[in-house]
């Protein structure tokens, strides 16, 4: 078996050190380089010169329960201070505006931990496999922790109830087990049991007023939970489901 020789790099001096050298940046070599360093038709490739579009916006402010005459909602449960649940994927709120919409900020939580929010805004007749150009009018947020106490949480968090009995206190532990038990993968993954009791806010920049191919009149509002949700029972399923509470849609106003 041959012998394989490791050698580190060495220095006559410390101010001798090459830093194109310890670069992470690998430039595009050969023919290619050039037209990065060039257009070859120079930036006249780019058009007439432009002019930044300038407008004011006023917000419209959409909150739990959403019974508005332009917003529709889809596979929801739940009307109560926690908001209304959405069932992860297929559930979704879907808001039009009469104004070009620019921004959309949405507050609300997750059954779970590792929750995600995703919102869509396709022209009429548009999908992902049907887009007009090359933009992808979707966009997707992930890693929030924030999570509404469930029943778990307020097991773990709150006070110990008043037990008027041994099997209902035995009963009280035992469930808290299941939960744990399904929620971590029989104990392998951390889970959500805590993940984290705090709101999510996620800001969404969507569509290009300068341009009406772009504009977004209609917006499509999901969210999830990447764990399981009711584990150990009959209800089980996955991703879990998600809460939203308050939709700040942010619209070019009118001249």
């Amino acid at each position: 078996m041959s012998r394989i020789e490791q050698k580190n790099r060495e220095r006559s001096r410390d101010n001798d050190y090459d830093f194109e050298e310890a670069s992470y940046t690998l430039p595009p070599r050969g023919p290619s380089a050039d037209t990065w360093l060039r257009h070859p038709e120079g930036d006249e490739a780019l058009g007439e010169m432009r002019e930044p579009e300038v407008y004011e916006t006023e917000h419209r402010v959409y909150s739990a329960p959403f019974r508005y005459r332009n917003v529709k909602l889809d596979y929801w449960s739940e009307n109560s201070a926690k908001g209304h649940e959405f069932l992860a994927d297929l559930g979704s709120i879907t808001i039009v505006e009469e104004q070009p919409i620019v921004e959309v900020i949405v507050v609300g939580s997750g059954c779970s931990g590792r929750n995600y929010n995703l919102i869509e805004w396709w022209n009429e007749g548009e999908t992902l496999r049907n887009t007009r150009s090359q933009l992808v009018k979707r966009q997707r947020v992930e890693n929030l922790n924030g999570q509404h106490p469930a029943w778990i949480q307020k097991a773990l968090s709150k006070e110990i109830p008043d037990f008027q009995s041994l099997e209902e206190a035995v009963a009280f532990i035992e469930r808290m087990q299941r939960i744990a038990h399904g929620m971590t993968s029989n104990y392998t993954q951390p889970g959500s049991l805590m993940s984290g009791l705090y709101e999510n806010t996620v800001h969404f920049r969507v569509g290009d007023t300068s341009r009406p191919e772009f504009t977004a009149h209609k917006i499509v509002l999901r969210g999830g939970g990447m764990d399981y949700e009711d584990p150990f029972d009959h209800r089980n399923r996955y991703p879990a489901d998600y809460v939203f509470r308050l939709v700040d849609v942010v619209v070019k106003k009118a001249r």
